[in-house]
């Protein structure tokens, strides 16, 4: 009688468990996975990747010259560490020292559009400037564009 008792006790028990998860399983509360803040993290490119360029404008005043570049990152992924460097030349087509380097410290994310600002001091030989893009993985090939 004692083993009897036992098992039926046993059996409620079980029964009980097996009837109780699917109830518990059909809550909405339960299934639905937490809702994250972050986005899917997205490896920055390796090799040589492009960039779309606008323009850029350079504004003399009394002892600077201060070059706006637009850029924006046309990729799948973002680009890190990106950097630009600006060259001058002189009239006859020699290396003026003294040009400006802008780094970029995030990674430019898709889509994304910056704003590039280099100082450089104003010297009597400059002609014309060239820009060096650069990131860390790579090389940059520019793509000029007229509007985002």
């Amino acid at each position: 009688m004692n083993r009897l008792n036992r098992a039926l006790v046993a059996l409620a028990v079980c029964g009980g468990l097996f009837i109780a998860s699917p109830l518990q399983a059909q809550t909405p509360a339960q299934t639905q996975k937490p809702a994250t803040t972050l986005g899917k993290f997205i490896p920055p490119l390796r090799g040589t990747v492009d960039l779309e360029v606008q323009t850029p404008k350079s504004v003399v005043t009394k002892n600077m010259v201060v070059t706006t570049i637009v850029v924006r990152n046309p990729n799948q992924a973002p680009i890190a560490g990106l950097k630009c460097d600006e060259v001058w030349w002189s009239k006859s087509r020699s290396l003026v020292p003294g040009g400006g380097t802008y780094r970029h410290m995030k990674p430019l994310q898709p889509g994304e559009k910056l704003t590039i600002t280099i100082e450089t001091q104003k010297d009597s030989q400059m002609d014309r400037n060239d820009y060096q893009f650069s990131h860390a993985w790579g090389q940059i090939k520019v793509k000029p564009v007229k509007k985002f």
